[in-house]
């Protein structure tokens, strides 16, 4: 995790947060996350001085008392409270520019916030939950590789910027990462009788190539763009529940809808370098490279952020359209549908 703390920011806790004090441990809540730790060492009254803000000197030196440990711990305590927006400080506005790391932990939390809303409506997650229907898995996971298929050329503009070494190391082990899971997963649908040569020219739904080349738009833009991007598809969703309850979305799609076991191994291997490679980390390494962003250019980060919400929930109508009454033959090689403006 980089570090959030930075002289220009003055972190206290948002208005929504409410401290109590019970069993032993400080709790700190605002209806979607919480946090608590050991209350010896602290009083309310302390913690609710940050609620006028302190410097962040003072904040880590605090925090390291409270919990008795030294500053790296303290730091990786209040860079959480910043992550979930359980820290902010509202007044940042009032700055000339603000520092990357702040604002990508503004960018995570919104997105963590939001994304729940945006997709919780979707048709396609509602039939996924509500009983086996094998061809729009299946097509959810077909629409997927397609997306994956294409970072390996969407990412490519961003490397004509201007950037630190840090950035460039970063971006080059992504790009190197994702190069090659589109031959991964590609190759695993042959166990669903779908041929990898065809797939691999397959025309994916108009909303998901729109989605999927966003990625490189934005990445021409700039890199603060680029990881603004790429918080949707790399930073988990917290408490998020995409389709059942308590279930895994890959458990649910072999469990009952039948999409076979050798399918779902390549998406879960997909997933497994992900997260080997801490791409969930990526947008908040890019951004904090940035030590000062001005104020349009973070709104603009904003901007990009909610366009790639918007284009994701486009993206996963077209699948069920594309899919909804797609029934894959046992007997015959499946074609995919035709594109759903197309029916």
């Amino acid at each position: 995790m980089v570090e959030v703390i930075d002289s220009a920011v003055r972190p206290r806790f948002s208005r929504q947060v409410s401290l109590t004090m019970a069993d032993d441990l400080v709790r700190i809540e605002d209806g979607t996350y919480r946090a608590a730790f050991p209350s010896h060492g602290v009083s309310l009254r302390e913690l609710d001085r940050l609620s006028a803000g302190v410097a962040p000197a003072e904040l880590l030196a605090d925090v390291g008392g409270w919990l008795d440990c030294p500053e790296a711990e303290a730091r990786s305590f209040v860079e959480r409270l910043f992550s979930t927006g359980l820290l902010v400080d509202p007044e940042a506005g009032r700055l000339d520019a603000l520092p990357g790391a702040y604002v990508a932990c503004r960018l995570v939390d919104t997105f963590r916030r939001e994304f729940p809303s945006i997709v919780g409506g979707a048709p396609l997650l509602r039939d996924l939950a509500a009983g086996p229907n094998p061809g729009l898995a299946l097509g959810f996971l077909l629409e997927t590789y397609f997306v994956v298929r294409a970072a390996s050329w969407s990412a490519q503009p961003v490397f004509r910027h201007d950037m630190t070494p840090i950035q460039r190391e970063a971006l080059e082990a992504f790009r190197a990462s994702e190069s090659g899971h589109g031959e991964l997963l590609v190759r695993g649908f042959a166990a669903a009788g779908l041929e990898p040569g065809a797939l691999r020219t397959a025309q994916e739904a108009v909303e998901t190539m729109a989605y999927s080349h966003a990625y490189g738009a934005f990445a021409w833009q700039g890199v603060p763009e680029f990881a603004a991007a790429l918080v949707l598809p790399e930073v988990r969703v917290l408490g998020a529940d995409t389709s059942r309850a308590g279930v895994d979305v890959l458990d649910l799609l072999e469990r009952e809808h039948g999409v076979p076991q050798a399918v779902i191994r390549t998406f879960r291997a997909h997933d497994d370098d992900d997260v080997e490679g801490d791409h969930a980390g990526l947008p908040s390494t890019l951004l904090a490279e940035d030590r000062a962003l001005s104020g349009a250019r973070v709104e603009r980060l904003f901007v990009v952020l909610r366009q790639m919400m918007d284009l994701y929930r486009g993206h996963l109508d077209a699948v069920h359209r594309r899919y909804a009454h797609w029934v894959p033959s046992a007997h015959d090689l499946p074609r995919l549908p035709d594109n759903a403006f197309r029916f």
